[in-house]
């Protein structure tokens, strides 16, 4: 679940640099525990579900911080959407300005090069398997999330005329 959103101190005003980064980087940590939590559980194929859906969340909410949300990537003017989608795709982006389907998360795996498969097999072995299960998790959360923040990082910082969230919304840890 994505933290509530908390306007920063001045309406309007964009977040300080980092504050993003850093505010972001607190959710996926967050959001981590719980998908590597759920990937203990010793039943096969239900962490892949939770999983997912933990991780379509932050990766819109991360979108959404960032001002880089479908909607809000709509409401630009046409150039600038294309300016968006222009630099997104230079930075190898599949996450920035999409809704996070299924499909669109399995092909950002596939862009880290990560199988699931070896988090599935580790759930065979009893108890040291269910470790691993949950730290390949957790690791591959954190690490497709990192990535994502470092992309809209890097579309943001390419587009300094693109407006800042609105009401400047942070997230709340």
């Amino acid at each position: 679940m994505a933290g509530r959103a908390k306007p920063s101190t001045t309406p309007g005003a964009a977040p300080a640099p980092g504050e993003r980064a850093r505010a972001c980087r607190r959710l996926v940590r967050r959001q981590a525990w719980k998908a590597a939590g759920v990937s203990a559980m010793p039943v096969l194929g239900v962490d892949l579900a939770v999983n997912a859906h933990l991780l379509a969340q932050t990766v819109n909410e991360i979108n959404r911080v960032y001002g880089l949300s479908p909607g809000q990537i709509a409401a630009l003017p046409p150039a600038q959407r294309l300016k968006v989608d222009e630099i997104a795709r230079k930075v190898g982006s599949y996450l920035v300005g999409r809704v996070a389907t299924q499909a669109v998360l399995i092909a950002a795996l596939r862009a880290l090069g990560l199988r699931l498969s070896a988090q599935q097999a580790a759930k065979a072995a009893p108890v040291v398997g269910l470790a691993a299960s949950a730290a390949l998790s957790g690791w591959l959360f954190v690490r497709l999330c990192d990535r994502h923040i470092a992309h809209c990082e890097q579309v943001r910082a390419a587009l300094l005329e693109l407006p800042a969230p609105e009401l400047a919304q942070v997230i709340d840890v």
